[in-house]
């Protein structure tokens, strides 16, 4: 019996009380790997061009930058504290409930990053300034609906903003 299981493992796993998740792929349906050859004959990797987050997602709104700059004002209006950071621009901060505040000339594309401290969902609502077309206002909301949570938003050098 020991042989036999031996000569499939899944089977074996699957028989001693173990969950097992696999996928097994035939070497048919994987996808080629193509290659191109320089002057000398020798293979050079094929170039992967990753697509713009333009092409691939609808942006949730539009600023104007100052240069590559942005100002980012910041909502709070739930009463939890909301802990964000703008990567690479600032350190974690908290936002207490009920309060705003100003992240001034972010230089683009930034991204920010968001956290209810209470462990609740958000909805993050961007919208451009209507007295500073490079600002952007995020209100910051309570939310039941988990496919509406959101912890990361990013501005693009073209002025498009993300949810994610």
């Amino acid at each position: 019996m020991v042989k036999k299981l031996l000569g499939n493992p899944l089977l074996g796993l699957m028989s001693l009380g173990v969950i097992v998740s696999a996928v097994v792929a035939d070497r048919a349906t994987l996808p080629a790997i193509s290659a191109e050859r320089n002057s000398g004959g020798t293979a050079q990797p094929a170039t992967v061009v990753t697509p713009a987050p333009e092409s691939q997602f609808v942006p949730k709104a539009r600023i104007q930058l100052n240069s590559d700059r942005t100002n980012i004002t910041l909502i709070n209006n739930t009463y939890a504290t909301i802990a964000y950071q703008a990567v690479g621009d600032t350190q974690p901060r908290t936002l207490q409930g009920r309060t705003r505040v100003t992240l001034k000339g972010l230089r683009a594309p930034v991204t920010l990053t968001l956290d209810r401290q209470d462990a609740g969902l958000l909805l993050v609502t961007p919208r451009p300034s209507a007295t500073s077309p490079e600002t952007l206002e995020v209100l910051l909301d309570t939310t039941t609906d988990l496919s509406a949570d959101a912890t990361t938003l990013r501005v693009e050098r073209t002025g498009s903003v993300f949810l994610y």
